[in-house]
C-alpha cells in the first residue's frame, strides 16, 4: 500500500467541508496546526472567527493533522513537544515586546496592535505590561560591581518628573553608563543623600560629582560626599543664564529698530508743519532708543563671549588656561556687566559672583591631567595640538548653530590632519591615550541632561505613568546597547566603564536573565 492509499485509509476524509474553495491547503494545515499545538483550547474561536469556520470543521482538521504526523514521522505529538513549542512561541513573542518597548519606544497599546498584525499570540495590552513587569523586577535600578576591582565614576546628577513624582538619576560622565535610577518621594536632601550612599555601597568610588545649583542636591553631595570635589554646571551656572538676556536684548534691539523705521514712514508722510515737527520729535526719541537698544546689546555680547572665552579650557595656542587669571577675567567682566542698565540681571550676575569659587574646579583638574599627559613622554606641542582638537570636538557637539558647529568641526579636521601626517603610524594610539585622559575634564552635567531626554521618550509613550519596573528595564537596555554614531560607535557604556568586552546583545542578556530567573522560580516552588 503506497502513502497516499495509507494517509487515506487512515484519516477520516468525509467530504462535508469541501465547499470552501477560498480554504486553500496552506490555510487548512495552519488553521490544523495552531489547533494541534495548543490543544484547541482558546485559539478554536479566534479561528472560527477569522476564517468564518465552524468549529467542528477546525477540530476536524486537527484531528487530520495528527493523525498525518503520526504516519509521516512514525510518532505522536506528545504534550511535551507541545509545550515545547508553546513556550518558544511565548519566548518569541517576549522578544518581540523587548524590542518594540526598548528599541522601538513603542507604547504598550501599539505593541499590542503590532503583535496581533503580525499573528503573534500573547498579544493582550494586560499579558505585555505583566511580561515587562516581571523582567523589570529581576533587574536592579542601581549599578552592582560585582568584580575584583572598584569603579571609578565621574557622577553627573539631576532629575526629571513624572507628573509630580520626581526620578533621580545619576550618571558616569564619561561612559553615560546610568549608575542609579529611582521614582522617589521628592527630592529633598535626604532623598538625594539615600541615593548616593547606595551608589556607594555597590563597589562605586565616585571621583567627583557635577551637578546643577538645586539646594537638595547640592546638600547631598556634601553630606555623601564630604571629600570629594562637586563641580558646578557651567551651563546652567553662566550659559543659561546670561544667554536668555542676550536672546531678549537682541529682540529688544530689533523691536526698537522696527519702532525706529515705522516712525520714519510716519514723518515722510506727514503734511502739515505742526504734524511734521511733532513726529520728527517722535522719530528722534525712537532713533535714541534703537541706538541705546543696539548699544546695551553690543556691550553685554561682548563681556559674555569674554566670560564664555575664560570657561574654555584650553587657549587659542592650546596651552592650558590659568585658573586664577580666568577667575579674575571673569570677574572683571561681571563687573562691567553689572553696570550695565538691567536691573533685573543683577541677581543672575550676584549668583555668578557666589558660584565663583568653585565654577572653575574643572581647571584644577585639567593640571593634573596635562601633567600625567606629559608624564608620559608626549612633546608638548603635540599635546598642545590635541588638547586644541579635543576642545573644538566639545565646542562643535555644543553649538546650536550650524554654522559654527561647521567651523569647529572643520577647526578640529585641520588639527587632526596635520597630526596624522606628523606622527604617522603611532597616531592613533597618541591620539586615544590623550582623548581618553581629556575626557576626565566635566564642566557640565550636559551628559545627564541627554539621558534624561532617553528617559522622557518612555514617558511620552507611557503617558507620564512609569513605575520602578520600567526605569530598571531603560536602565539595562541603556547600559548594554551599543552606540550607533559619535565617538563611542561600536561600544556599550558598560564596557567604557569596565573595560570588558560585551559578547552578547542586550536583548539576549534579557532573555538569559528571564529564563534564569523562572527556572530559579521553579526550583524554590519543588
Amino acid at each position: 500500500m503506497n502513502y497516499p492509499e495509507l494517509l487515506y485509509k487512515n484519516c477520516d476524509l468525509s467530504l462535508k467541508f469541501i465547499r470552501r474553495k477560498d480554504l486553500d491547503k496552506g490555510i487548512r494545515l495552519y488553521i490544523a496546526y495552531m489547533m494541534m499545538m495548543n490543544n484547541g483550547w482558546g485559539v478554536v474561536t479566534h479561528l472560527s472567527k477569522r476564517f468564518f469556520i465552524s468549529r467542528t470543521f477546525a477540530y476536524m482538521l486537527m484531528k487530520q493533522l495528527n493523525t498525518a504526523t503520526d504516519i509521516c514521522f512514525g510518532c505522536e505529538v506528545t504534550e511535551q513537544s507541545k509545550k515545547e513549542v508553546k513556550i518558544e512561541l511565548k519566548n518569541e513573542a517576549l522578544k518581540q515586546i523587548l524590542l518594540f518597548r526598548l528599541e522601538g519606544k513603542c507604547s504598550i497599546l501599539s505593541i499590542s496592535d503590532i503583535l496581533k498584525t503580525n499573528g503573534i499570540e500573547n498579544n493582550s495590552v494586560g499579558t505585555i505590561s505583566q511580561n515587562l513587569n516581571r523582567i523589570g523586577r529581576y533587574l536592579p535600578n542601581t549599578l552592582r560591581n560585582n568584580g575584583d576591582e572598584i569603579l571609578c565614576v565621574y557622577l553627573a546628577a539631576d532629575e526629571l518628573y513624572s507628573h509630580s513624582t520626581p526620578i533621580l538619576i545619576s550618571v558616569d560622565a564619561i561612559s553615560t553608563a546610568i549608575i542609579k535610577i529611582e521614582l522617589a518621594e521628592s527630592r529633598k536632601t535626604d532623598d538625594w543623600v539615600s541615593h548616593f550612599k547606595e551608589i556607594k555601597g555597590n563597589g562605586v568610588d565616585v571621583v567627583m560629582l557635577v551637578s546643577d545649583e538645586g539646594q537638595g542636591i547640592c546638600a547631598a553631595t556634601g553630606a555623601a560626599f564630604p571629600e570629594k570635589k562637586r563641580q558646578p554646571d557651567t551651563f546652567h551656572a553662566v550659559s543659561h543664564r546670561l544667554g536668555i538676556w542676550r536672546s531678549r536684548l537682541l529682540s529688544a534691539a530689533y523691536t526698537a529698530i522696527k519702532e525706529e523705521y515705522h516712525r520714519f514712514e510716519m514723518f515722510e508722510s506727514a503734511k502739515t508743519d505742526v504734524c511734521i515737527k511733532k513726529r520728527m520729535d517722535a522719530y528722534f526719541t525712537a532713533q535714541a532708543k534703537a541706538k541705546q537698544a543696539v548699544m546695551l546689546h553690543d556691550n553685554f555680547t561682548f563681556l559674555y563671549y569674554c566670560i564664555i572665552e575664560h570657561l574654555q579650557v584650553f587657549d587659542n595656542e592650546g596651552n592650558l588656561r590659568d585658573r586664577k587669571c580666568a577667575e579674575e577675567n571673569i570677574s572683571i567682566a561681571l563687573d562691567y556687566m553689572i553696570g550695565l542698565p538691567i536691573d533685573k540681571m543683577k541677581k543672575e550676575i550676584n549668583t555668578i559672583y557666589n558660584l565663583l569659587d568653585n565654577l572653575l574646579e574643572y581647571l584644577d583638574t585639567a593640571k593634573e591631567v596635562v601633567m600625567k599627559i606629559g608624564e608620559k613622554g608626549i612633546p608638548g606641542y603635540i599635546v598642545q595640538a590635541f588638547s586644541l582638537a579635543w576642545q573644538y570636538e566639545r565646542n562643535a557637539t555644543k553649538a546650536k548653530s550650524a554654522d559654527r558647529k561647521r567651523y569647529y568641526k572643520n577647526k578640529k579636521t585641520e588639527l587632526i590632519s596635520t597630526m596624522k601626517m606628523v606622527l604617522g603610524t603611532g597616531f592613533k594610539l597618541t591620539r586615544t591615550n590623550i582623548f581618553t585622559e581629556l575626557d576626565k575634564i566635566i564642566q557640565s552635567s550636559a551628559v545627564v541632561e541627554n539621558i534624561n531626554s532617553i528617559v522622557r521618550t518612555f514617558l511620552n509613550t507611557s503617558k507620564n505613568h512609569i513605575n520602578q519596573e520600567l526605569l530598571n528595564l531603560i536602565m539595562f537596555y541603556h547600559n548594554h546597547r551599543r552606540y550607533n554614531a559619535g565617538k563611542r560607535k561600536g561600544k556599550t557604556p558598560m564596557e567604557i566603564l569596565t573595560g570588558k568586552k560585551q559578547e552578547k546583545d542586550w536583548l539576549d542578556m534579557l532573555l538569559e536573565i528571564d529564563k534564569e530567573q523562572k527556572a530559579l522560580a521553579l526550583a524554590l516552588a519543588a
